[in-house]
């Protein structure tokens, strides 16, 4: 996961969803809480939309999402016991930790969307990215090549009047406007 997001950012959101949304499971509220109050922690959270098994991830729900209330992963064990959460929140506070939060709107919600991990999105950009520096290594192949021929058709040339053959000499020189046509045009 690498998209950066700061502290205050992430404290932002978590202030506005717990006063926003109204939680299936009241003590999620204590892990939110805890996290806002520390922040090490803090700096550790990713929002993402996927669990994370071989990570920590916490999975909150609003009232209106059809998701379990809570859910808390690490070492790829689920359990729906927030103490667990908060006490491994408490022991490995320099650890990641994912959130992934359900409430209705989020897809639409910039709050959430700006702190989202996509991969989906990232997947994307990164095609286009890659599509975008194929076509620029195509140009400068076409244009080494040919430069390459041009060259070649050159040495042809000089080799032509060595041996004073004027029809390959007239062959190669309209070879060569061509390519010079093609190079400039």
């Amino acid at each position: 996961m690498s998209k950066w997001v700061s502290p205050i950012e992430k404290r932002n959101f978590l202030k506005w969803f717990i006063q926003h949304q109204q939680l299936k499971r009241l003590e999620a509220r204590k892990v939110i809480e805890y996290i806002l109050s520390n922040f090490h922690i803090l700096e550790k959270v990713s929002f993402t939309e996927k669990i994370i098994l071989k990570g920590r991830t916490i999975v909150i729900s609003s009232m209106n999402s059809d998701e379990p209330g809570f859910l808390f992963y690490v070492n790829q064990q689920k359990t729906e016991e927030v103490s667990k959460a908060l006490g491994d929140l408490m022991m490995n506070p320099y650890e990641n930790v994912y959130i992934v939060f359900h409430f209705s709107g989020k897809m639409l919600n910039h709050r959430y969307l700006s702190l989202v991990e996509n991969p989906v999105f990232e997947n994307i950009k990164q095609y286009e990215r890659f599509q975008k520096y194929e076509k620029e290594a195509d140009v400068l192949i076409e244009k080494i090549m040919l430069e390459k021929e041009i060259e070649m058709i050159k040495k042809q040339i000089d080799d032509a009047l060595d041996q004073m053959d004027s029809e390959l000499f007239g062959r190669l020189t309209a070879r060569l406007n061509e390519l010079n046509k093609q190079q400039n045009g």
